[in-house]
C-alpha cells in the first residue's frame, strides 16, 4: 500500500517512539495556501513530461496558476541563497537553501520580498507570484535534491511532491495501441518518478530524474534512453501520455508506473 507524505512521516515518526529514537520531522507547506493538508494548492502542471501549447516540453518545476501578486511562501526552513531580477525566462526569482544539498526556488515573481541571506521558516514570504520573464501569470516551483554547488543546478530536479503533502494519484485510463500504450493521467497528484514498458522477453525503462539530469534542450527529446514519449493534453485536468519502445523495437505487453520512493503505483497487461 502507498502512503500520503504525511503519513508516511506520521507512521515513521510513531516508528522512531516506539523504538526510543528521536524524530524531529521537518515541517512543509505548500507555497500559496501556507498549508500542510494534502492537495492544498491547484496543480496546473506537474513535473515530467507535458504538451506545452502543443509542443512536447520536459517539465522540471511544479506550475502553480495563481493571479498576479499572490503570497508565495518557502515550502521548508532554509536560508535565502540568491535573488535574481529579470533573469531571462524564468524572470524573476528567488533560491532557497534548505541544506545538505536540497533547495528550492520561485520563479516568475512581480515582486520579491527577501533578500539574500534571510533565514526561512516553512511558510515565510519570498515574493508575490507574477509574469516575469514572458510568461503568464502562475508560480513555477524548481524543488532540487543533492545540489553540490553554489546556485540552482535544475539538472538536480525533482518532483517537489516529493516532499510536498498530497494524496494518492489516481490510477490512468489505458489505450493499447500496435505499437505502445496511451495512459489518460491526472495532472495532479501526478507522482510518477519512472514508466516501464515490458514485451516479447525485452524491458525498457526510463527514470525522470534521469531525463532531466540531461539538461535542456536534451531533455524535451522525445526519444528518452529507448523509449519513445509524447503527451497531449485532454482538458484541464488531465493529459494523454504516448509511451513505445523506441523505433518499434518490440510490441509492449505490460506498463509499470513507479513512484520516487520506487513503489509499483499502476500496471496494466495488454489483454
Amino acid at each position: 500500500m502507498a502512503y500520503p507524505v504525511t503519513m508516511r512521516a506520521s507512521l515513521f515518526a510513531a516508528l522512531a517512539l516506539v523504538s526510543g529514537l528521536a524524530c524531529s520531522a521537518e515541517e512543509v507547506v505548500w507555497p500559496i495556501s501556507k498549508s500542510d493538508d494534502l492537495d492544498a494548492d491547484h496543480i496546473s502542471s506537474p513535473f515530467g513530461p507535458r504538451d506545452q501549447s502543443g509542443t512536447y516540453d520536459f517539465h522540471a518545476g511544479v506550475d502553480f496558476p495563481v493571479e498576479e501578486g499572490t503570497k508565495v511562501r518557502s515550502i521548508k526552513a532554509g536560508t535565502v541563497e540568491k535573488i535574481e531580477v529579470d533573469d531571462g525566462g524564468a524572470g524573476n526569482w528567488v533560491l532557497v537553501d534548505h541544506g545538505e544539498g536540497e533547495k528550492s526556488a520561485y520563479l516568475h515573481l512581480s515582486k520579491i520580498r527577501c533578500k539574500a541571506g534571510d533565514e526561512l521558516r516553512a511558510g515565510d514570504l519570498v515574493g508575490l507570484s507574477g509574469s516575469s520573464g514572458g510568461t503568464t501569470p502562475h508560480l513555477h516551483l524548481n524543488y532540487m535534491v543533492g545540489v553540490e554547488r553554489n546556485g540552482a543546478d535544475e539538472a538536480m530536479a525533482r518532483n517537489a511532491l516529493e516532499i510536498l503533502p498530497h494524496t494518492q494519484m489516481p490510477d490512468p485510463e489505458v489505450e493499447w495501441t500496435a505499437e505502445g500504450v496511451i495512459l489518460t493521467v491526472a495532472v495532479a497528484p501526478m507522482t510518477v518518478q519512472a514508466v516501464r514498458l515490458e514485451g516479447e522477453g525485452q524491458v525498457v525503462e526510463v527514470d525522470y530524474a534521469d531525463i532531466v539530469a540531461r539538461g535542456n534542450p536534451a531533455r524535451d527529446y522525445h526519444n528518452q534512453g529507448g523509449l519513445y514519449i509524447d503527451v497531449n493534453k485532454v482538458d484541464s485536468e488531465h493529459f494523454a501520455l504516448t509511451l513505445e519502445p523506441s523505433e518499434n523495437a518490440f510490441v509492449p505487453d505490460q506498463v509499470v508506473l513507479t513512484d520516487y520512493y520506487g513503489e509499483r503505483l499502476f500496471s496494466a497487461a495488454r489483454e
